[in-house]
């Protein structure tokens, strides 16, 4: 069964394998998300407290969870991707856990997150909602900065950097300022990359993303942009900074890049096999390396 291809009838979803629904759970992402917090509080040399750790997951699987789940009920069977298809069938299911899971949420964010995170998690739930209401409200064409992949990468990064950086009162290096800003540009360039993917099936649902509304071409330009940013401000540290963990930092972002342009020119076997999605994933499990150190 594949993840992306057009499904015939509700027996699709039937049939799917475990880990297809690890990836149509969005699992594998709050997966990368604890790695990437687990880079953040390292480089940042802080500790944000237990809660932070159930509280960064369970968001980060409750703000996915919600596009998809839009996604599937605006589409309902006319779906072209089981990913949707399977959110809007067990929509009942997935709204009860969204609504437990956000209860636990809150819980733990009143009662055991300090002040600091509190208030910055405030901002960034404010964010995160004219997010939705941007993307499937208003429902036109947009700049480059407001389509849907700069705000997912954007939400995302700030969700894992924020609460470690609001704990420093936002007084950060100028390294650690370009490593933040080089791993929001990773995050950007994955979820280019499968945009370009699944061009096709975007279009078919009428998604606004920067592949349906500029083309594959422009697209793969402003990956390749961003990745130059990526090259030069994680080469330019690597030679000025003393602190060998930051330098390897920008070490392993330059080789999530590196991975996710191979994802990139090997389209034709990748997305055969439509494993695409798992693979971009993995690789920001990387920053988990972190946790030996």
């Amino acid at each position: 069964m594949n993840l992306s291809i057009q499904h015939k009838n509700k027996n699709d979803i039937f049939n799917i394998r475990w880990w297809q629904i690890f990836n149509i759970l969005s699992i594998d992402v709050v997966i990368g998300s604890v790695a990437g917090g687990i880079m953040a509080v390292k480089l940042l040399h802080v500790t944000p407290g237990f809660a932070w750790w159930i509280v960064l997951p369970l968001s980060v699987w409750i703000v996915y969870t919600l596009d998809h789940l839009i996604d599937g009920i605006k589409l309902k069977e006319k779906s072209h991707t089981v990913r949707h298809f399977f959110h809007y069938f067990y929509s009942k299911h997935i709204i009860t856990a969204i609504v437990l899971l956000s209860f636990v949420n809150i819980i733990l964010i009143l009662f055991f997150l300090e002040w600091p995170i509190v208030r910055f998690g405030l901002y960034t739930g404010i964010a995160t909602l004219a997010y939705l209401l941007n993307v499937y409200i208003l429902g036109k064409k947009r700049s480059i900065l407001l389509q849907k992949e700069f705000l997912v990468a954007l939400i995302y990064t700030v969700g894992i950097w924020g609460g470690p950086a609001a704990l420093r009162h936002f007084d950060l290096s100028t390294a650690e300022l370009f490593l933040i800003f080089d791993f929001f540009l990773t995050v950007w360039i994955a979820v280019l990359v499968l945009s370009v993917y699944e061009l096709d099936y975007d279009k078919l649902d009428k998604h606004n993303t920067i592949s349906v509304n500029f083309g594959i071409r422009k697209t793969g330009f402003v990956i390749y942009f961003l990745t130059s940013i990526i090259f030069l401000t994680a080469i330019f540290e690597i030679i000025r900074t003393d602190d060998l963990l930051m330098a390897m930092a920008f070490k392993v972002v330059l080789i999530m890049v590196m991975l996710l342009l191979l994802i990139l020119n090997f389209q034709e076997k990748i997305k055969k096999n439509n494993i695409y999605r798992i693979v971009v994933e993995l690789v920001f499990w990387l920053p988990g390396l972190f946790l030996l150190y």
